[in-house]
């Protein structure tokens, strides 16, 4: 009976704790009005997210080194370049 109980318990708890009683979530992402984004010579775009009001790139140039670029989503300026180390 305690075994049942705590499993009702286990269970009531992961309903709540990934809101299934909430509905769909739906992603709500603003709109990115710049009309480009200048980037380095040779450097290539690996991938891209997006943030509030920013427009996240990580980049590789001819050498293979990766850059993290973060760009204003509205004017399209680069923020920020942060080199990439992996090891």
């Amino acid at each position: 009976m305690v075994l049942i109980g705590g499993m009702l318990v286990v269970v009531g708890a992961m309903v709540v704790r990934l809101g299934m009683f909430e509905g769909q979530r739906e992603a709500v992402l603003e709109p990115i009005d710049a009309e480009a984004f200048i980037l380095p010579a040779g450097a290539t775009v690996v991938t891209v997210g997006h943030a509030a009001g920013e427009v996240l790139m990580v980049t590789r140039d001819e050498g293979g080194a990766e850059t993290l670029r973060v760009f204003d989503a509205a004017s399209g300026v680069e923020k920020s370049a942060t080199p990439i180390r992996r090891e």
